[in-house]
Order: structure tokens, then C-alpha cells, then sequence
């Protein structure tokens, strides 16, 4: 087991996307952001391969590097409770010396 600095634990077969919270990113995709990363600030993109391999071994900078790193969208739909969305009608009311008034809210 890696311990990451924010004091999570991995399984040693994690992929790369875990280790910023997009389990469901392949490595592929993070590789290649990974390399886009470290052409945009004139690094060499052989660099990536010991990048990812520091940040699975739980180097504070490595992990810190990507999880800056521009990743896709996600595209898992999320699991949200059905919320109701009108109220039931109430009848509300109020007496006046004289006078009554009442009315329907829905």
C-alpha cells in the first residue's frame, strides 16, 4: 500500500486517474494530459513516465503536478435522489373580527 501526503491509502494496482479522484479515467488519457502539461510549460515529455511513477509512489510534488493537470469531463452520469418538486395544495386561512378570508395555495 502507498500512503498519498493527504493521508489517503491505495491499493498498489491503482491507476493514475485515482490518484486525482477520476478512477474512471484510463491511464492513457492521463498520460497523454500529463505530457500536454509538461509541453506547456517547456518540459520534456519524457519526463511523464517518472511523473506518474513518483506520484504512485506518493511523492508530495508528483501528486501535487497532477492533479493540476487538465483532465476530460466526466461522462458517468451522477447518482442524485429524486427530489419532489411541487407541494401538495394547502388551505390556509386567518379570522378577522368581522371579516373571514381564506384561500387555496398550491
Amino acid at each position: 500500500m502507498t500512503t498519498l501526503p493527504n493521508d489517503h491509502t491505495v491499493r498498489d494496482d491503482i491507476n493514475f486517474g485515482a490518484i486525482i479522484g477520476r478512477a474512471d479515467l484510463s491511464d492513457e488519457v492521463v498520460v497523454d494530459a500529463v505530457k500536454g502539461r509538461l509541453a506547456s510549460r517547456d518540459r520534456s515529455c519524457e519526463e511523464a513516465d517518472a511523473l506518474l511513477a513518483a506520484a504512485i509512489a506518493g511523492e508530495a510534488e508528483a501528486v501535487a503536478f497532477l492533479r493540476t493537470v487538465p483532465v476530460p469531463a466526466p461522462i458517468m452520469r451522477l447518482a442524485m435522489p429524486t427530489q419532489e418538486l411541487t407541494r401538495s395544495s394547502q388551505r390556509r386561512g386567518f379570522a378577522l373580527p368581522a371579516i373571514r378570508f381564506s384561500w387555496n395555495r398550491s
